[in-house]
């Protein structure tokens, strides 16, 4: 990176994988590109042990600004910690856990990006550490869909094409394609999208600000895309992770629920907007 003016800003939020965080970044400052990259690096733990290392590995690191929260503020306000700090064209969230192996990631992606003006949102192959396909890309989402697919009731016939295609089954991994919506775990953001809708949406807690944002996108005009030209490795731990029981266990598990309902009170009664902007083209 060599001192060149950052063109993309990454906004890490750090919980409790302090270990994978510092790899994560390690490989970060690996990545060869023609531009600079700088490294928001947000420490949402509340754990002075947890910033202490932190600071002690990356605290001298001109291209890095570490960033403390008091608290857990949850997904979207600890996100948006880092509003005022971004630097570049482009705005990439990256969950602590994702490594990016492959040294020209960055490059490819922001080439990508210049190219596709029509492109808000892209995010690229995502792979488990047991070496499987992390599914990053769903459908826009129906709480009938969600609940389901955590009981006996998603094998039944009626429901589990239906639970297949909402969690994009289907989908060839393989090829770079339009998508509803996709994690937000690894994706990078046109900054002046990111900017005109205030970055995350703070009427979510923990989950669906993602979806939120890439619904936005599709509904101003934009595209959300998957990009497989390149991979990264991610630990395949999900927070939401679980099945019905565990909706009286996890609070992680309850608040996804809340949030889901939240989504679709924000959007009932509207269609898919991605359906809309593919129309709106034919005329």
């Amino acid at each position: 990176m060599d001192g060149k003016k950052a063109k993309v800003t990454i906004i890490i939020l750090h919980y409790k994988k302090t270990d994978r965080t510092i790899e994560n970044v390690n490989y970060l400052l690996r990545q060869k590109t023609d531009f600079g990259l700088k490294i928001v690096l947000v420490d949402n733990s509340g754990n002075e042990k947890n910033r202490q290392r932190l600071v002690e590995n990356f605290g001298q690191c001109e291209n890095i600004e570490i960033l403390v929260n008091s608290q857990n503020l949850g997904y979207t306000r600890g996100s948006n910690a880092a509003k005022g700090h971004e630097e570049g064209d482009y705005i990439f969230s990256v969950s602590d856990d994702v490594l990016f192996k492959e040294e020209d990631s960055m490059q490819k992606i922001a080439d990508y990006m210049d190219s596709h003006p029509d492109i808000a949102i892209l995010g690229p192959e995502q792979i488990n550490d047991d070496g499987t396909v992390t599914m990053s890309v769903r459908a826009f989402p129906k709480l009938y869909l969600q609940v389901s697919r955590r009981t006996i009731f998603r094998n039944l016939p009626v429901l589990r094409d239906k639970i297949a295609h909402d969690e994009m089954r289907h989908l060839d991994y393989s090829k770079i394609q339009d998508v509803d919506w996709l994690q937000s775990s690894c994706y990078i953001v046109r900054r002046d999208f990111w900017e005109r809708i205030g970055g995350y949406n703070e009427y979510y807690f923990l989950f669906m600000a993602d979806t939120e944002m890439c619904f936005r996108a599709w509904e101003m005009g934009y595209r959300v895309v998957y990009f497989p030209e390149t991979k990264v490795y991610q630990d395949g731990l999900r927070v939401s992770r679980g099945g019905f029981f565990d909706f009286f266990r996890s609070w992680a598990m309850r608040q996804h629920v809340l949030d889901s309902l939240k989504y679709r009170l924000k959007h009932f009664g509207k269609g898919n907007p991605r359906e809309k902007y593919y129309k709106s083209k034919t005329y």
